[in-house]
């Protein structure tokens, strides 16, 4: 587990979140296959089925999330937060077409949506701004697991290259959405419903992932303590309003 306090964002409530992720898409890797080592038929066997889903889960348009963003930003007045919120969505789409262009080289067919992904898309949708920004981030702490192991499946450089970019992303995600939930108003509930949906969901992907993970490393009990320990770190954020130390 990577401890986010060394990504030196002392202030994520305050932070510059618009003008970060647009350095960031300046700086966006080239997908070059040129001197790519072909898999084979066991590793693609291994791979595609998750890298599926994870497309479908990062290729929403984020319609219904900047509406809700919209919403708060009219009563709060919290203008440069919608223009984060437009430069992340641009970002996860991305992600999106990293992993699409990874698939259109082996001739993998992709998938427009998968039960899961429509689970979490109408879970987001029962709380608002918050209830979106909840499952965002648990989603996101399940995908820093999922590419750390994804990266050790094969000896695909591209894949490697790919994932790198996506923990790099992913942990900034983390910080940033749970600072936004430092900018919400918070209840007593708000920590066990977050422990449970992040249990919840840690059962739920296991099915689907459970097989790149343990390739990569990974026992349940690894990826248990490693998703709780990183939503430890986004709640201590989400409750202070900056990095633990």
């Amino acid at each position: 587990m990577i401890e986010l306090s060394k990504l030196r964002i002392r202030d994520p409530k305050h932070y510059d979140w618009a003008a970060y992720f647009g350095r960031n898409a300046r700086r966006r890797p080239v997908i070059e296959f040129t001197a790519e080592m072909y898999l084979t038929d066991r590793e693609r066997n291994l791979i595609f089925p998750s890298i599926r889903m994870f497309h479908a889960g990062e290729a929403s348009d984020g319609a219904h999330l900047l509406k809700t963003v919209e919403r708060y930003v009219r009563k709060s007045g919290d203008q440069p937060y919608l223009e984060a919120m437009k430069w992340f969505v641009a970002e996860e789409n991305r992600h999106s077409f990293y992993l699409g262009k990874y698939m259109e080289y082996y001739g993998i067919e992709p998938r427009k949506t998968i039960w899961l992904d429509r689970w979490f898309r109408r879970l987001r949708r029962l709380g608002g701004l918050k209830g979106e920004i909840l499952v965002l981030v648990t989603a996101e702490i399940i995908a820093l697991s999922y590419y750390s192991a994804l990266a050790g499946c094969t000896e695909s450089q591209v894949l490697k290259r790919i994932c790198r970019q996506m923990l790099h992303d992913e942990l900034r995600h983390v910080v940033f959405q749970s600072g936004t939930l430092s900018r919400l108003k918070s209840s007593v509930l708000q920590k066990p419903v977050r422990i449970c949906l992040m249990q919840m969901t840690i059962w739920a992907v296991w099915p689907f992932i459970g097989r790149i993970l343990k390739k990569g490393g990974y026992s349940y009990r690894r990826f248990y303590r490693e998703s709780m320990g990183y939503l430890r770190q986004s709640m201590e954020i989400a409750g202070r309003g900056e990095l633990p130390c």
